[in-house]
């Protein structure tokens, strides 16, 4: 497999992502999480991406993707994983310069992703790895993993995460509902070694290698 995958987070120092759920970047930066330095260090990562791949709450919560040319002149394929489908009234619908993917065990949406030029990818098992495939079998290779802490769990279980750039923010949130990072209930330890750590106002940058 030539696919590289880099899980891009921005994390407190206590590994949480948020206070809730569906919270915005813009909640986050109300409450100084992430700032305009983080903002910029995505906007370098998607760059150099063919393909970004998050969850169906991380969408929610922004509403739409991003929208950053790559090196290549193109935006980066976005890949939604959820089991439920999107709402009707997301940003993400008409967004129509950017090629995008719902991946579900089930069709979902289909009038809109009909209406809308959306991908409906269905894999009734092993999702994630046969999302993974299908990107390299489309030499797709420079892949970011965007999360949630569910989507980023089923990336490290499976031994499919090559790089962490980890975005440490001054904050401890400690709300007992609050996303974690990576979901609890691994099976296994995951182990990195540092590549590089910048530290840029109150945020630390750190670049890690899954060790395999």
């Amino acid at each position: 497999m030539s696919v590289t995958i880099t899980n891009v987070m921005a994390v407190s120092l206590d590994g949480l992502i948020g206070k809730h759920a569906l919270e915005s970047d813009v909640e986050r930066r109300a409450y100084d999480f992430t700032n305009i330095d983080d903002r910029d260090f995505v906007r370098e990562q998607l760059e150099r991406a063919d393909a970004v791949i998050t969850g169906a709450n991380s969408l929610r919560a922004s509403g739409s993707t991003w929208r950053v040319n790559n090196d290549k002149g193109v935006n980066p394929v976005w890949v939604v994983l959820t089991t439920a489908g999107l709402d009707a009234g997301l940003g993400f619908w008409t967004q129509h310069d950017v090629r995008r993917v719902l991946v579900s065990p089930s069709p979902v949406n289909q009038d809109l992703c009909a209406k809308h030029g959306v991908e409906n990818w269905v894999y009734p098992d092993q999702t994630v790895r046969r999302v993974v495939d299908r990107l390299d079998s489309e030499r797709l290779t420079r892949v970011l993993l965007f999360g949630g802490g569910a989507i980023n769990k089923l990336f490290y279980e499976q031994g499919l995460v090559d790089f962490a750039k980890i975005t440490l923010c001054p904050v401890i949130i400690s709300g007992v509902n609050s996303p974690h990072f990576v979901n609890p209930g691994l099976s296994h330890s995951i182990h990195m070694t540092c590549i590089s750590s910048v530290l840029k106002g109150d945020l630390v940058f750190l670049t890690y290698k899954v060790k395999k």
